[in-house]
């Protein structure tokens, strides 16, 4: 258990909703996060999958506490963040980094690269401002920019550097966590390589620990060690990324993986896909029992009466079906 820096306890995070423009009244909740649970090795990737509405950035933007929990625990090297005061959680804010996921409207547009990259060490009172400017150069270079861009703006560069740019003002703390939300689905596939190849560099270099969210399950098993599967705000399956890929359990998972495509043409063409029919319920009206019920071709009279628990069937590997 010594080698697990973040453990996640039974978070949930509900939104109410409102009515009324004058009087507002709380009038049900969106479930957002719905009573989850993982832990993340020290050194390690976590990758989470789910399709659009699942809960995958609310995850991310719970555990930083961007959004506040409902209730849960977030253990961080051994501090419930969830108990932090707001000056205390600043302070853990420079050891736990996120990169957001559209790298045009996370840059402020009226800062130079060099103020964007020293604005969190300003923040955190680290460094005086000619060593400021010496790290921005350095990290710059660290994420395959080159310093002279220090002077430009976030308009003068393209997606991929911009989300360069993002990489190097989480890091300009010296974290040693960082949650990446979907870091490179608004960029091109052969931008998307470049920036993954440059997470993997730079974790193996700083010893950083990520969590990485995204839809795109081919990217997550090339970068996650663990995967945790999310639908309608819970994990439906959580094992080591080989094993999700090589064994998948839930039919939602089993519909993801047939997704993804094969690179080899004779292949692709005659393997068994597994194509969902209908939309991803809402988070207001969740369905009785199984949320993945009403899209699930193996549902039977218990999915519908009870809500499947998420337990492990084998080692590492945990599903919260009632086929298992």
């Amino acid at each position: 258990m010594n080698d697990i820096i973040l453990s996640v306890k039974n978070l949930k995070k509900y939104f109410p909703l409102t009515k009324g423009l004058i009087l507002e009244k709380e009038s049900g909740y969106i479930k957002a996060i719905d009573d989850i649970s993982f832990n993340v090795k020290k050194g390690e990737t976590l990758g989470l999958v789910g399709e659009t509405g699942s809960g995958k950035t609310t995850v991310g933007r719970t555990i930083i506490r961007l959004y506040e929990p409902t209730s849960g625990e977030v253990i961080y090297d051994g501090i419930n963040l969830v108990n932090l005061k707001e000056n205390e959680m600043r302070k853990m804010r420079r050891r736990i980094q996120m990169i957001f996921q559209d790298p045009y409207a996370s840059l402020d547009s009226r800062l130079t690269v060099e103020d964007i990259v020293k604005e969190p060490m300003e923040i955190h009172n680290l460094y005086n401002n000619n060593e400021r400017k010496e790290r921005a150069k350095y990290l710059l270079n660290l994420v395959g920019l080159n310093p002279e861009h220090l002077n430009r703006f976030p308009h003068e560069f393209s997606g991929g550097q911009r989300q360069r740019i993002g990489l190097a003002r989480a890091l300009a703390v010296e974290p040693e966590f960082i949650i990446a939300d979907e870091p490179v689905s608004a960029l091109d596939v052969s931008i998307q390589a470049q920036i993954i190849n440059t997470f993997e560099d730079l974790q193996e270099k700083l010893n950083l620990t990520y969590i990485f969210i995204s839809h795109d399950l081919a990217m997550v098993k090339h970068i996650s060690n663990d995967i945790a599967v999310m639908y309608l705000g819970r994990i439906m399956e959580i094992s080591e990324s080989n094993e999700i890929y090589k064994n998948p359990l839930h039919p939602y998972t089993k519909a993801l993986m047939s997704a993804v495509p094969v690179p080899d043409p004779l292949k692709e063409k005659g393997r068994e896909k597994t194509i969902l029919e209908g939309d991803i319920s809402s988070n207001i009206n969740l369905p009785n029992g199984c949320r993945f019920r009403p899209r699930c071709k193996y549902s039977k009279k218990i999915c519908e009466e009870i809500e499947p628990e998420i337990k492990e069937v084998s080692k590492n590997h945990s599903v919260a079906c009632h086929l298992y």
